[in-house]
């Protein structure tokens, strides 16, 4: 038996209880009830992979608001992907949630980061409301990162309205364009250099165009919580690397750039 199916084991050892009801058969008759299609994951960045299958899943949850039926999708420790009643797909980073009305599945309201490739329908705009930020779109891909004080959008494809709410001033970003929009803004600010990388979580790699070191490892940093001492952090970096493995990773830099690099 594998590590992965010995945790896997071991996990449902520990929380089952004789005649108390069967949770993944709950969670799969609630997804199919209301459309909702999970998808099959993708490559995953190291501190998602090896998780337990059953920690990693995003529930489906009935709330009720307004007389009406909300759906909560979570992500808890691991990313995950879900095909909405609509037929857009979210991807959820871990810690994040997605809830939306059960009859206005293009009506959503987002805590933490996700990225959305939303099905067109030019009569009804899908719409996601987070803390102090609101985007509406006909059909595109893009990313919304509302986890911090600082609310972010990346667009990958098509045409984005981003603004504080949905009646104040925003403004549109197209294909490779980010905007960011803090509390005391007004109205969000375009990045004049967007950071292709602010999606590496979701796509499952780095991209480097003759990028200095120095940033390099700042996007590193970034992503996994890590810090480094490096020489020569003025060369400049080409290329692409997988997410998988942050040691690879350093490992590569270093023989590229003939250069030494310490984590810590």
């Amino acid at each position: 038996m594998s590590d992965f199916e010995d945790k896997h084991m071991d996990f449902v050892l520990k929380h089952y209880q004789e005649g108390k009801f069967d949770t993944w058969k709950a969670v799969k008759r609630f997804n199919e009830a209301h459309g909702i299609v999970q998808k099959p994951r993708r490559r995953v960045l190291p501190w998602v992979s090896g998780i337990v299958a059953a920690a990693a899943i995003v529930l489906g949850v009935i709330l009720f608001r307004d007389n009406e039926q909300q759906i909560q999708l979570m992500a808890s420790t691991g990313m995950q992907e879900f095909v909405l009643p609509d037929g857009s797909e979210v991807t959820l980073s871990p810690g994040s949630r997605l809830t939306y009305g059960e009859k206005s599945p293009r009506k959503t309201c987002l805590e933490g980061k996700a990225f959305f490739e939303v099905a067109r329908d030019e009569a009804v705009p899908f719409e996601i409301t987070a803390d102090g930020a609101f985007v509406r779109v006909l059909g595109t891909k893009f990313m919304v990162d509302a986890g911090s004080s600082v609310k972010e959008v990346y667009v990958t494809e098509g045409k984005v309205l981003f603004a504080k709410s949905s009646d104040s001033e925003g403004v549109i970003l197209t294909k490779e364009m980010q905007a960011t929009l803090s509390q005391s803004d007004a109205v969000p600010v375009i990045a004049e250099e967007p950071d292709v990388n602010s999606i590496a979580w979701q796509r499952g790699s780095f991209i480097f165009d003759r990028t200095p070191l120095r940033e390099v490892l700042e996007t590193l940093s970034r992503h996994y919580k890590v810090s480094f001492v490096a020489t020569d952090l003025d060369k400049q970096l080409n290329g692409e690397f997988y997410a998988e493995d942050l040691d690879l990773i350093i490992s590569l830099i270093e023989s590229a750039l003939d250069v030494h690099i310490v984590k810590r």
